[in-house]
C-alpha cells in the first residue's frame, strides 16, 4: 500500500480489534478513515464491556467520515448501477469521493470501477 491514508471496512476493524497481527502491521503509521456506517455497525454490536472499551478506544484514533452531498450522490449511483446494499454503497462512495484506497475482506467491492480496493484475506482461525 502506498500513501499513508486509507479507508477501512467494518470487517477489517473487527479483525483488527480481534488481534489480527497482519492487519496491525498493515495499518501501522496509516491515517485511518472509516465511514459513519462502520461506526454505526460497530456501536450496534452486543459485546462485552472490554470489547466495548476497545471499540470506543479505536474510534477515538480514527477519522469518521460523515455523509455529504457528493457521497450521497455516489452511493445512490453505486446502489442503482452495481446492486450494492446501501451500507456497502456508502462505504464505497466514501472511499471514492475521498480518493482513498478501501481495505476490505468483502469481495462485493472487488472490481468496482474507479475504486482502489485492497482485498484482505484473513488468516483462518
Amino acid at each position: 500500500m502506498s500513501g499513508n491514508k486509507i479507508l477501512i471496512d467494518t470487517n477489517i476493524i473487527i479483525y483488527h480489534l480481534n488481534g489480527d497481527k497482519t492487519l496491525e502491521a498493515l495499518l501501522e503509521n496509516k491515517q485511518i478513515y472509516i465511514s459513519f456506517i462502520s461506526e454505526i455497525e460497530l456501536l450496534s454490536q452486543k459485546v462485552s464491556q472490554q470489547s466495548e472499551y476497545l471499540i470506543e478506544k479505536f474510534l477515538s484514533y480514527v477519522s469518521v467520515v460523515h455523509s455529504n452531498e457528493k457521497i450521497s450522490f455516489e452511493a445512490g449511483r453505486l446502489r442503482r448501477t452495481k446492486t450494492l446494499k446501501t451500507p456497502n454503497a456508502i462505504i464505497a462512495a466514501t472511499a471514492k469521493t475521498l480518493g482513498l484506497p478501501l481495505l476490505t475482506a468483502d469481495k462485493v467491492f472487488i472490481g468496482l470501477p474507479t475504486l482502489d480496493v485492497i482485498e484482505y484475506l484473513p488468516n483462518p482461525l
